[in-house]
């Protein structure tokens, strides 16, 4: 069985390093790239990616009705993919709890959570079946310790997440199905763009590295949780915090 990766939020920054990291094994793989604009930035890459084989699906995460659609198009085409990456979230931003917001979270809830479940019904029985499958998860390290101030929507749905992984975690464990997590600091990509320069060079300085997290080192993360070395591991959520919490 050859491999076949679903990326869900592949235009990511983290989703392109990850993909270049793959490129680079030297052996020939099927990326199914779901994503919700910046596909010509997705394209113009991958004209340099001769190892992977890409197949686009468009999908609006925030809409099951879509993420229905795509699952089907997938469950026809390749019957369910080995390895899954799931990276897709709204722009991150600090907003205090006085501006608590329950029709943005809802939505952050449909992007991360909900999508994420509906995939997972359609592919991990399939995986289950073939005793085979690697799935990597994007949280937060606001999910270790506690978290920073006027983050409470963000920190809410990182842990409704992690809570869904830790469930499927328990249920798949014993079919082959590694089910990971990843939790780094602030890393500096568009993700960003909404938060205050001045908040992102501060968190930079915090560091005890004096810097912030790369999406190179994020992917690297990612491409150990997903290689068969990392067979025994499952359950883990990998902290990326140069040692800070």
């Amino acid at each position: 069985m050859g491999k076949i990766y679903l990326l869900i939020g592949a235009t990511s920054e983290i989703g392109m390093a990850y993909l270049e990291k793959l490129n680079q094994q030297n052996e020939k793989m099927i990326v199914i790239a779901m994503y919700n604009g910046n596909k010509e930035k997705l394209e113009a890459q991958a004209n340099a990616w001769n190892n992977l084989i890409m197949d686009y699906v468009s999908c609006d995460l925030s809409k099951v009705e879509e993420v229905q659609k795509a699952a089907e198009y997938i469950k026809e085409k390749y019957e369910a993919p080995t390895h899954v990456l799931h990276l897709a979230a709204r722009k991150f931003e600090y907003v205090k709890f006085t501006k608590f917001n329950w029709e943005s979270i809802c939505m952050d809830l449909e992007i991360q959570v909900h999508s994420f479940a509906e995939l997972m019904k359609t592919f991990l029985p399939v995986m289950a079946k073939r005793k085979y499958g690697k799935v990597v998860v994007m949280l937060s390290s606001v999910t270790k310790g506690v978290p920073p101030k006027y983050l409470a929507s963000y920190t809410m749905v990182k842990y409704a997440l992690m809570g869904l992984v830790a469930s499927l975690v328990s249920e798949y464990k014993e079919k082959g199905i590694n089910i990971n997590a990843i939790s780094p600091t602030m890393v500096e990509t568009n993700f960003l763009s909404e938060i205050d320069e001045r908040i992102v060079e501060m968190t930079s300085q915090g560091s005890s590295l004096k810097r912030n997290v790369k999406p190179e080192e994020v992917a690297s993360g990612i491409e150990y949780l997903m290689s068969d070395e990392a067979a025994y591991i499952n359950g883990l959520n990998l902290l990326m915090t140069g040692g800070d919490i």
